[in-house]
């Protein structure tokens, strides 16, 4: 008789202990990106944040939404992006400062992937680039689990403009969920140089 493999569900416990995972990796990665100008952690941005926010899988030949933030919160909802800023007349637009109102009401997760936030015309043809467009090119193409080696038009303007992008998105998310990134950012920098001048020198 052979034996099948055993299966094991993760618990709600579980599920909130990797999505506190994630939520710290974003911390210290985009600490590392803004403050020390390490743009590499940049690849590690996209993969967490395709994690908590917009994973997805595949049963059943249905697309079944996997995102840990619906695991801990069924219908979370975040803060909406600041309008556009344009161009110029027909080149297309661009969110310029801050990416993110706080003033206005927050929206739904799904309604809040969609946003624009970035747009260009290319040759004739306009390119709307969604929040979700940031993360899944990044993550999926362009470094943050896999690299392609030929990108189509979407995926190369986001691999061109990820840089200032992603952390913004991280910003947003954390504001929107109730994190301190500055609180945190002290933190966790004051936990590094302790460790450092309690290992260094050993």
């Amino acid at each position: 008789m052979t034996r099948r493999d055993l299966i094991f569900e993760r618990s709600n416990l579980g599920i909130l202990k990797k999505y506190n995972e994630a939520m710290k990796i974003l911390e210290y990665s985009v600490m590392l990106v803004n403050l020390f100008e390490i743009k590499e952690f940049n690849n590690v941005i996209a993969g967490q944040l395709r994690l908590i926010l917009c994973d997805t899988t595949k049963k059943d030949n249905k697309v079944i939404d996997n995102s840990l933030i619906r695991k801990i919160q069924p219908n979370p909802k975040l803060f909406q992006v600041n309008e556009l800023t344009n161009f110029s007349d027909g080149i297309g637009g661009f969110i310029a400062g801050e990416m993110f109102n706080y003033d206005k009401p927050t929206i739904p997760l799904k309604t809040w992937l969609n946003q624009v936030i970035l747009s260009i015309n290319l040759q004739g043809k306009k390119q709307d680039i969604s929040i979700k467009d940031f993360i899944k090119f990044s993550a999926n193409k362009s470094g943050g689990a896999h690299v392609d080696p030929i990108l189509k038009e979407k995926a190369f303007i986001v691999d061109n403009h990820s840089d200032r992008v992603l952390s913004n998105i991280t910003i947003g998310l954390f504001r929107s969920v109730g994190k301190d990134l500055k609180k945190d950012s002290g933190a966790n920098l004051a936990y590094l140089i302790d460790k450092y001048k309690e290992k260094a020198f050993e």
